[in-house]
């Protein structure tokens, strides 16, 4: 582990350490949270929430560079062609309209064989999955064009029977619901920069250009592959995912300790054993989370204090997801279950074009960006929500 998030680890288990000595405070006053108690612990939860983003940012950018000095030591003749800002300058210059970015998967000598995000394309996607982690877990398949594609959706398995000596053993075919589609919807962002900066060698265009659309796209793929509605846009899984609980009345949609114990068993088991198994919260409802105790006055919420240690509630990984709605009357705020489950499809590179028309006034240089992609959870009952109660 290294100094920088050993650092973060301390912090972030100080933080939780008061947290919690501040809810067992309000408890032992009867319960009630004054204006500065509310404040002391949105401060501290703000604290330790952003030692889980720089936890995480530290770790990738040190995979990242471990893989690009396996890269440099392995391949340390390599040629290479125009790099991405040289491609991003003559664009600008009138050489070239537009240019599709592809995503480059990088040999790099490491055991894993993961590709090196340095390219133009995986820049964005870096910074696309910081605001929609939902990129990290979900199954994503990469085709070149946009064709509508069908995956097929199991209904049940097939079944084994007990059966006599010389006795003919009956068939049993799984079964099969209607196919999911995957189409392409294509998602679109504006950038503008000053000429002079652009043709400037010593400005990082490319990592202006990727923060840019790193995080245009990452909100808004984010918020349709979570809550969309399927017309004109991807189908978000919260609309067809089932219900595992339903909150009480009379608490505007909060969800109790057992209400989330409820949610969790209230799927399958071999679910709940797989690697993708997770919850997925926005930062409202992760603070709730964290006050919740079960009757033996122990917090179903764990603070993950190792290198590579997620936030657990009753054992499951909890990952923020800014895009999950808010604990509110009839609001599906958690959800729970196996996110591999969820499937993305990317049709195409990262389509790039320029126009000095669109700000000719300002003089600026207007990029666009589109990316095409569409997200649909295939098999339905294996994730499932809380629904905030009527009232």
């Amino acid at each position: 582990m290294s100094e920088f998030i050993a650092k973060q680890v301390d912090a972030k288990a100080k933080a939780w350490h008061e947290a919690k000595e501040l809810i067992d405070s309000v408890e032992a006053r009867g319960g009630s949270w004054s204006g500065e108690d509310e404040a002391k612990y949105a401060a501290l939860t703000a604290d330790i929430n952003k030692r889980n983003e720089l936890i995480e940012l530290e770790q990738r950018e040190a995979k990242t560079a471990e893989a690009v000095q396996a890269a440099a030591m392995n391949f340390a003749g390599a040629t290479v062609s125009d790099s991405e800002s040289d491609i991003l300058r003559k664009m600008i210059a009138g050489e070239i309209r537009g240019y599709e970015f592809q995503m480059e998967k990088r040999i790099t000598g490491s055991s894993t064989g993961a590709p090196v995000p340095t390219s133009f394309y995986n820049e964005i996607v870096k910074v696309a999955r910081l605001v929609n982690p939902l990129l990290d877990y979900a199954t994503v398949i990469n085709t070149s064009s946009g064709e509508n594609l069908q995956i097929p959706n199991q209904a049940g398995f097939s079944t084994a029977t007990i059966v006599g000596q010389g006795v003919s053993i009956g068939t049993s075919e799984p079964t099969f619901n209607a196919f999911t589609t995957l189409s392409a919807y294509k998602f679109s962002a504006l950038a503008q920069l000053s000429r002079e900066l652009v043709l400037d060698a010593g400005v990082d265009i490319v990592g202006f250009l990727a923060e840019q659309f790193g995080n245009a796209f990452g909100f808004a793929i984010g918020n349709k592959l979570i809550n969309g509605t399927g017309t004109v846009e991807p189908t978000g899984f919260l609309p067809v995912a089932g219900t595992g609980v339903t909150g009480s009345t009379g608490v505007s949609g909060a969800f109790t300790a057992d209400n989330v114990i409820d949610l969790v068993y209230s799927l399958d088991g071999a679910l709940r054993s797989k690697p993708t198994f997770a919850m997925l919260a926005n930062s409202t409802s992760i603070a709730a989370l964290r006050k919740l105790k079960d009757s033996q006055n122990r917090y179903l919420f764990d603070i993950g204090l190792g290198q590579d240690k997620r936030d657990l509630v009753l054992g499951v990984p909890v990952i923020e997801t800014p895009s999950m709605p808010s604990p509110a009357i009839g609001a599906n705020s958690l959800a729970v279950g196996d996110l591999k489950s969820l499937y993305i499809r990317n049709a195409g590179g990262l389509q790039v074009d320029r126009s000095d028309d669109f700000a000719f006034g300002n003089d600026l240089a207007t990029w666009r960006a589109t990316w095409r992609i569409d997200g649909a959870l295939v098999q339905t009952a294996n994730i499932k929500k809380f629904k905030g109660g009527a009232s």
